[in-house]
């Protein structure tokens, strides 16, 4: 029977960044640190308990692991690469290998709030942001309310398996 070895090192590399959310991600041969920046909303219809709250992802910034210093570096593109970002998983990708995703940009599902992920009023907080411009769209395979009305959860990310 082969026994594996896993080798660890520990890189300390200071203060980490702002952000509400920070996930880290394989990209190819780079170690990828990704904030995620949140706005917080209220429903002034309901009235009483903390269920008027609701979160919004109003922003990302991207850090690459310069392993020689070490120390994060932001970067402003991706090139083809597209991130998926996600409470199960987060995944980097070649666009090129999938049609129908696009490069330079991350896609995300709610994964931080038990409001959110419920569906309140509706709504969940996923989308594509594109960091050639900061813009954010609505997932064109989950139309807003659509899914939320029926009760169902937002997406989930499934690796693909080239096999």
């Amino acid at each position: 029977m082969a026994h594996l070895c896993l080798e660890f090192h520990l890189l300390e590399t200071g203060k980490q960044f702002d952000g509400d959310i920070q996930y880290l991600v394989q990209s190819g041969n780079e170690l990828l640190l990704v904030n995620r920046f949140l706005d917080l909303q209220y429903d002034l219809n309901i009235v009483g308990d903390y269920s008027n709250i609701v979160y919004r992802t109003v922003g990302f910034q991207v850090f690459k692991m310069d392993r020689s210093c070490p120390e994060w570096r932001q970067i402003m593109n991706l090139d083809n690469q597209v991130l998926f970002l996600g409470e199960n998983s987060s995944l980097s990708l070649s666009a090129s290998d999938f049609p129908g995703c696009l490069g330079n940009c991350i896609y995300y599902t709610d994964d931080y709030s038990e409001f959110n992920y419920a569906g309140a009023f509706g709504k969940h907080d996923l989308g594509i942001f594109r960091l050639c411009d900061a813009s954010i769209e609505p997932l064109p395979c989950y139309p807003l309310n659509s899914y939320a009305q029926l009760g169902w959860p937002p997406p989930l990310w499934i690796t693909p398996n080239p096999c």
